[in-house]
């Protein structure tokens, strides 16, 4: 079987994000006899046209035979153009996008010689030319499912943040193409691929896709490798310059709170942020390490409340702003936190939370259908960052066995999500559809 994939993803900025991690792990973790019995076709844009260079240089592809195929570049239309004939810009990139919607992927020039074709970005159109078979995964609707904090309705633009009539009418197109684009793209695709239950119900509830269309795959964890020594540990600091990274050392006896991800609306850091606050004006000595590609300091943050509240507290001198962290460095924060904390309303796997367990990290969540169905009973639940407070309180006094007993139970969860079947499910189900 000759199967195309789509490695765009990791030459742009979902490379350090949930959908670049996928590609990564479901290539390099495929099984030799798997690798061996199959040829690969590699779209990819030119290197010039990458913001990450060659995504081959992350794979793993030994035993594979693979083709690299060249993305054309789509057309965008970015001349200024003075005063409001910018809207101009705008509308014609619109309309780009519906051609590609039901014309096919213009970035992609031949499906020639494949059976199956995976398309591993579920925002992007799917080809219509070719006789190959379609695949997509599915991640979440998350814009679409939390419209009070992302696409708004109308009748939310109106009501709850006061905007005009034709400002409001502009958020509800935005909403339903989001939408209309999701729905063509399931239609058009042959094999759906979902990370979660939870990923497809929402697709079946609120974009009504078949659900006999759907096979859930759920995605794997790395297991941590052994590193030996202590890693260097840095922090972003504000200067003159902006914020620059600077060596930092951690009181091996001083707890701290881990948080690693993205700044993203529905994970409410500012409650984490408020409970933090109490703990430290409490007199409680403990710090807050805030990881990932966004946390560089707090005018690095866009989501207004998150950057309010870290702007607002008596102690950010004890707030470690990491930035992005390597492998080793990752592994090492997860090992030495009192608990990963992840106050997410809402998410389609919950990976942060199941690699903080492979790590044995103690896990501190807010309750969502993806989390719980992920990590089971292990993690432990709070509603709101009073709660957050009292069950950090309760982990720095816990007796040292009852903390190795949670983590140990935690690991033993990760250890049920393997990178190894994912990859093998994944292309099973390719090949039964080719």
């Amino acid at each position: 079987m000759t199967i195309g994939i789509d490695l765009s993803p990791l030459q742009g900025p979902h490379r350090m994000r949930g959908i670049g991690y996928t590609i990564l792990n479901l290539i390099n973790n495929l099984p030799d006899d798997v690798r061996s019995r199959h040829q690969f076709i590699f779209y990819v844009f030119p290197e010039a046209e990458s913001l990450h260079g060659d995504p081959l240089e992350l794979l793993d592809t030994h035993g594979m035979d693979y083709e690299v195929r060249t993305l054309r570049k789509r057309k965008r239309f970015s001349r200024p153009l003075p005063g409001r004939l910018n809207l101009l810009n705008s509308v014609l990139n619109q309309l780009v996008e519906i051609r590609d919607l039901y014309f096919g992927d213009s970035r992609i020039s031949s499906l020639k010689g494949l059976d199956v074709f995976l398309q591993t970005d579920q925002s992007q159109s799917l080809p219509r030319r070719g006789r190959a078979r379609k695949a997509l995964i599915l991640y979440d609707v998350i814009p679409y499912a939390l419209e009070w904090e992302y696409l708004w309705s109308y009748k939310t633009a109106r009501k709850l943040h006061g905007f005009s009539r034709k400002a409001a009418f502009r958020c509800h197109v935005r909403r339903f193409l989001y939408a209309h684009k999701l729905r063509v793209n399931v239609r058009r695709a042959k094999i759906l691929l979902a990370i979660s239950e939870q990923t497809k119900n929402d697709f079946v509830q609120l974009l009504r896709t078949p659900a006999k269309k759907i096979v859930v795959t759920p995605l794997g964890v790395s297991m941590p490798d052994e590193h030996s020594g202590k890693p260097a540990l840095h922090e972003y600091t504000h200067s003159g310059w902006g914020y620059i990274a600077r060596p930092v050392t951690f009181d091996s006896e001083e707890p701290f709170l881990l948080f690693v991800g993205g700044a993203d609306k529905r994970r409410k850091l500012q409650d984490l942020l408020t409970a933090f606050n109490n703990l430290r004006a409490q007199g409680h000595t403990i710090k807050l390490v805030l990881a990932g590609d966004s946390m560089r300091g707090p005018e690095n943050i866009s989501t207004e409340e998150i950057q309010g509240a870290l702007k607002d507290s008596s102690y950010l001198e004890d707030i470690v702003f990491m930035g992005f962290v390597g492998d080793e460095l990752r592994d090492w924060l997860y090992k030495h936190a009192l608990a990963y904390v992840f106050p997410s309303r809402y998410e389609g796997f919950g990976l942060p939370v199941l690699e903080a367990m492979a790590h044995e990290c103690l896990v501190i969540s807010y309750k969502n259908s993806a989390t719980q169905e992920v990590a089971g009973d292990t993690p432990i639940y709070v509603e709101n960052a009073e709660d957050l407070r009292v069950n950090i309180l309760k982990l720095l006094s816990a007796p040292a066995a009852d903390l190795k007993r949670i983590r140990q139970a935690g690991l033993k969860q990760a250890r049920k999500y393997d990178w190894a079947k994912t990859s093998e499910r994944i292309l099973s189900e390719l090949s039964r559809h080719a």
